[in-house]
């Protein structure tokens, strides 16, 4: 019932054609031509040239007319509403960085009473953030001694939530690597606004320095969050912050830096991610449409069909 309140036209100007198409019909459809017959006295037949105001003359002029209105709604463009798209010029592309280093399935993260590892508790966080953002472009790119890109850019969030539990995990954590692995992947639509969310649980250990990374990412106008995830370490503030890499990592791209020591934290980290990022797409429109034409100008062609073969043939009629 809803759907049919949304109901609505493409190109109603078409829909001008009704009343012009009354007027027509009230005005000339009565009205026919006399035939010119050779014959001795036409007294007779001064009638024949013109349709027959009852039976099937008649007929013929309604099923003529009802066949112009349907063609006149057709044209018009009826359509239902179907689904909303994003608008390319609002949503933003986000990729996010993940830590696939072994040690990311160490289990000392709580959710209620019961353990779960590191990598189920970013899942849990990435799911429910992904699922929020239908204008933008999701994509993931893992690293550890190597860097895997796990999804490209897709406003499909199922894929996002699926790949990351199927990692085989490492060793050795490229964290700089990462960076510049992602940046390469927002680079690849530049006209869009492009953030990363870096997670890990640990220090880098191998590959670029990820300060180096930050710089390549700041010059690409990539805004990183980096997240650390620091269950059962001493999570620092202060003026200690600015010592801490990923810290320095965030700062130099106009991102933030986050500190999770547990599920709950986490979650609610990305959580703020997504409302410091809503400025740009909140707005959507109705751009699908389920177009509803056929169902009109099919009969108004049978109609038409049926009112000339039958003018032809049964109803055929002298000029």
């Amino acid at each position: 019932m809803k759907q049919m309140l949304d109901f609505g036209f493409g190109q109603p100007w078409w829909l001008l054609l009704l009343p012009l198409l009354v007027w027509w019909f009230r005005r000339f459809g009565n009205n026919g031509t006399a035939g010119a017959v050779i014959h001795s006295s036409v007294g007779l037949l001064t009638k024949l040239g013109k349709t027959s105001s009852g039976g099937p003359g008649k007929i013929l002029r309604s099923l003529l007319f009802i066949s112009l209105a349907l063609f006149s709604v057709g044209m018009a463009r009826p359509r239902l509403p179907a689904g909303e798209l994003p608008d390319p010029s609002k949503g933003i592309d986000i990729m996010l960085v993940v830590d696939c280093s072994g040690s990311m399935d160490t289990q000392d993260m709580v959710v209620g009473a019961k353990k779960i590892s590191r990598r189920e508790a970013l899942l849990s966080a990435i799911s429910e953030f992904v699922d929020g953002r239908k204008n933008d472009r999701i994509g993931m790119v893992g690293f550890a001694h190597y860097t895997y890109l796990l999804s490209p850019l897709t406003t499909d969030p199922n894929w996002i939530k699926e790949v990351y539990k199927m990692v085989v995990l490492k060793s050795s954590t490229a964290i700089g690597d990462g960076i510049i692995a992602g940046v390469n992947k927002l680079e690849e639509n530049p006209d869009r606004t492009k953030v990363m969310i870096l997670v890990t649980d640990g220090a880098n250990n191998y590959g670029v320095n990820p300060l180096t990374a930050a710089d390549f990412a700041k010059e690409k106008k990539v805004r990183i969050y980096a997240l650390e995830i620091k269950p059962l370490q001493t999570v620092v503030t202060g003026d200690r912050l600015k010592s801490v890499p990923l810290a320095q990592v965030a700062n130099k791209t106009g991102g933030q830096y986050f500190q999770a020591p547990d599920t709950s934290t986490l979650v609610q980290i990305y959580r703020q991610i997504d409302k410091m990022e809503r400025s740009e797409v909140d707005n959507r429109n109705f751009v699908l449409y389920t177009e509803l034409y056929m169902w009109f100008v099919l009969p108004g062609a049978a109609l038409l069909l049926f009112s000339f073969i039958s003018g032809q043939t049964v109803w055929l009629r002298l000029p």
